[in-house]
């Protein structure tokens, strides 16, 4: 190979040595910018807390439902203006308001410039307890406060022939009530037409049943009900051929899976 001539080699040694520089130059500049970042973040950081620290909640800002008026909910809250914004933890309030058994969830936030947010929603009542307790029971097995609500007479009851203490809150698996509520809930979401139709689901002495209001008509049932005779019951009360069968003494009897059987006064309990 030919031997480089001193010019070459000269070039080569002051490309290296100007690489180096500019690796050595790059390193520093990188250094100094770590540095400063460093310096930057944690002013900005130390203003940052300064200036969270003095702002006030000037606003709170509550969306609320039918059941709690809005100065229930800021009371549930705990919260009021011309605090410290910071202080106010917004899972802590959302956890203190999920308490009440009216409240099914809520949403907290601050919001700018001085805002705090609540918006909760609400349960509905959907049966109501039989006992004398003026407690609802919701879609979700909570028991509600209804002594003083206008819409309780609308609703269906529920009733057990076991006493049992009841108190507003999630309902206990202890509660001899608690399987008719689940059945009323079940038979809700399978046909909710025939449960608006529902006087009484009821469990007395063991024995399982439901009053109808239109037409009026008693139900006798198990514990195992299946659907398919729900779904029956459902489709038959829509027939016209069937209602014009029935008087107010009459017995529809499910217990019998896969068979709807209607028990006429002096008649032959027949099959449909």
């Amino acid at each position: 190979m030919p031997i480089p001539s001193n010019s070459k080699l000269k070039k080569r040694k002051r490309k290296a040595r100007l690489k180096a520089a500019l690796w050595l130059i790059g390193v520093c500049l990188a250094v100094v910018l770590v540095v400063f970042a460093n310096r930057f973040i944690k002013r900005g950081v130390e203003s940052l807390a300064i200036r969270t620290v003095s702002w006030t909640c000037d606003e709170i800002q509550i969306i609320g439902g039918v059941e709690l008026s809005s100065d229930s909910i800021l009371v549930l809250s705990g919260c009021e203006t011309n605090h410290p914004l910071t202080s106010y933890s917004t899972q802590t309030i959302k956890e203190r308001l999920e308490l009440n058994p009216w409240i099914q969830s809520a949403t907290v936030e601050r919001r700018i410039p001085n805002v705090l947010y609540i918006a909760v929603k609400e349960r509905t009542g959907v049966a109501l307890v039989n006992d004398g307790s003026n407690l609802a029971v919701s879609e979700d097995l909570v028991l509600l406060p209804a002594e003083d609500k206008l819409w309780k007479t609308s609703l269906p009851w529920l009733s057990v022939s076991s006493p049992y203490s009841r108190q507003a809150g999630k309902m206990t698996e202890l509660d001899p009530l608690l399987p008719v509520a689940k059945e009323f809930m079940r038979v809700k979401s399978l046909a909710p037409d025939l449960v608006e139709n529902f006087a009484e689901l009821y469990r007395i002495e063991g024995n399982w049943g439901a009053v109808l209001m239109n037409p009026v008509l008693s139900v006798t049932l198990s514990s195992d009900i299946s659907t398919e005779n729900w779904l029956a019951l459902d489709e038959l009360l829509r027939t016209s051929s069937f209602q014009d069968r029935l008087d107010s003494n009459a017995v529809v009897d499910l217990r019998l899976p896969g068979f709807v059987t209607l028990h006429l006064p002096a008649r032959q309990a027949e099959e449909s």
